[in-house]
């Protein structure tokens, strides 16, 4: 991306495909898994046995990396997120709005999936409620993602309404 980040066409198909990918793998399960269980006519069915195990050693990574590394990973991303932040703000970069439109939303999914992660540990989900969480999940991640494409487009027209008419700012 180069300092016209919000006019290139590399950036719109980045922020695109970050959000569909996202979109897609909630708590890095394919939806598709959860399409093809409730195709199947048993709870037991392979595709059921399948997506409950991948969700749960999902579950296993997410809780247990955010046990062991949650402070550090916390302390990093709030000091990441404040310099891009302050760039953006007080810099006036527009590299640095057009990165944290795609970035600040990704660290929300991210805590959002920690905490859906954490929910079902201890709630012990299985089977149609533990597809369900995941489910509410992908539409958490859709929602995030939603906002983020509209933050981002209308920042896009802020620059370029700055850009046109300089003596307001």
């Amino acid at each position: 991306m180069d300092f016209g980040s919000f006019w290139t066409v590399w950036f719109w198909i980045c922020h695109v495909a970050t959000w569909s990918v996202l979109s897609h793998f909630a708590l890095g399960v394919p939806f598709d898994m959860i399409l093809e269980v409730n195709r199947e006519k048993s709870e037991d069915g392979p595709w059921a046995r399948a997506t409950e195990a991948l969700i749960l050693a999902q579950v296993f990574r997410y809780t247990a990396l955010g046990r062991r590394y949650g402070v550090v990973l916390t302390g990093v991303t709030a000091f990441l997120v404040t310099v891009l932040l302050t760039f953006s703000v007080m810099e006036q970069m527009e590299l640095a709005r057009a990165l944290a439109t795609i970035l600040l939303p990704m660290t929300v999914i991210y805590a959002t999936s920690l905490q859906t992660a954490f929910r079902i540990e201890r709630r012990g989900l299985r089977g149609a409620d533990l597809r369900g969480a995941v489910r509410f999940q992908r539409l958490v991640n859709q929602l995030i993602g939603l906002l983020a494409i509209m933050a981002a487009v209308a920042l896009a027209i802020w620059e370029q309404v700055r850009l046109m008419q300089p003596w307001w700012f």
